[in-house]
């Protein structure tokens, strides 16, 4: 948003007016009044393109000015950030149902303030971009889209869910299902090292994400306004737009439940496939060491009954030297002669036998067999 963007700041301490008045007069066109009487007439004079507004003033507070805002048509998209002493759960959660876009605890600093405004005049013009595009074809589509298309495309959902293989296309699969509802939304998805946040229009909101944080693990389906939460093991949807019908609102209830079922069983099935995945890479892994290992030791005792060869040919050599210089009978000779070729035999039988690298090579091929079978 330009430096032109008009600012109403609404604060009933006149030295919280002058503060903000020094730290964004430089950037924004300013406005300010001390009362949320001043503030309802400011608005309708003219249309302020943000409102910082204090949430305790004596004569009409911070939240109901908001709420009667945005129960108005002509008023109900211009932007509120609410400015307060007060920042616990229950204060953040009477902002957001109230319908205000981020939160601001006082004392705050420049930095803080500025990134904030930021943050909303950006969205904001973002949401007006996307509303001018999609405005007219998004009221042309729920014209025509009947209760059982609404089914078709949840039960289509859970159909092609199957086939995405990561979290991303899944999650962006289930936004498209969303657009085709004409639902604005956000959504939660429990992770580790830390949980993951996505929002249907891509329009970051620092303030629906501690909201949805807030929101997982409470009862399944959580209403409040016009939004919409509704709970998995795994994941949180929030739905900022529900249908102002009371059949609709419960149709749209039944079939989001359905699709976020429908998410939160896909998302386990990712998980085991990648726990899965992991556990083939570790047993291939240690396959490919098993058979590099069993090559080592082959080679090992190949060497060993070379040497061992050498060693006892040489003795054998040796040996009949000395029968020859040794003055023995013909049957002491035998005798001798018959121990050291029955000692060749038991050498021979030792390193032949082929049992121990037969059973590593039967374990070898049947893990490889196992792990083919469930790749």
């Amino acid at each position: 948003m330009s430096s032109s963007a008009l600012i109403l700041c609404v604060d009933d301490e006149p030295i919280n007016l002058a503060i903000m008045e020094e730290l964004l007069q430089d950037r924004y066109e300013l406005n300010t009044t001390e009362s949320g009487k001043g503030c309802l007439q400011k608005v309708e004079a003219q249309k302020p393109d943000l409102i910082l507004l204090d949430v305790n003033m004596p004569d009409i507070d911070g939240l109901e000015i908001c709420r009667r805002l945005k129960a108005d048509h002509e008023t109900a998209d211009i932007p509120i950030i609410f400015i307060s002493a007060l920042a616990s759960h229950a204060e953040l959660m009477a902002g957001y149902e109230a319908g205000g876009d981020d939160y601001i605890t006082k004392p705050f600093s420049e930095e803080i303030l500025r990134k904030k405004i930021d943050v909303v005049l950006a969205s904001q013009r973002r949401k007006q971009e996307l509303k001018k595009i999609s405005e007219k074809a998004v009221e042309d589509l729920m014209e025509n889209l009947s209760t059982a298309e609404q089914l078709g495309i949840v039960v289509q959902f859970l159909s092609q869910s199957q086939v995405h293989g990561n979290l991303d296309e899944l999650v962006r699969h289930v936004f498209e299902c969303l657009r085709r509802l004409d639902l604005d939304s956000s959504l939660l998805v429990i992770d580790d090292p830390e949980n993951r946040v996505w929002f249907g229009d891509e329009i970051d909101r620092p303030m629906e994400r501690q909201i949805l944080e807030s929101l997982h693990g409470q009862d399944s389906v959580v209403s409040f306004g016009t939004r919409l939460a509704i709970n998995a093991s795994n994941a949180t949807l929030l739905v900022r737009n529900l249908p102002d019908d009371a059949d609709k609102v419960r149709r749209v209830r039944e079939y989001l439940t359905i699709l976020i079922e429908g998410f939160d069983i896909r998302i386990q099935g990712l998980r085991s496939e990648k726990l899965l995945a992991r556990r083939r890479e570790l047993i291939q892994r240690v396959l490919d060491a098993a058979r590099e290992t069993l090559g080592s030791v082959k080679d090992m005792r190949r060497q060993q009954k070379a040497r061992s060869e050498e060693i006892l040919s040489a003795m054998s050599a040796e040996f009949d030297v000395a029968l020859a210089e040794l003055d023995l009978t013909r049957k002491q000779e035998t005798g001798l002669q018959k121990i050291v070729e029955s000692t060749k035999q038991e050498f021979e039988s030792v390193y032949g036998d082929g049992d121990i690298d037969r059973c590593f090579r039967e374990i070898i091929e049947q893990l490889s067999q196992a792990l083919d079978e469930h790749r």
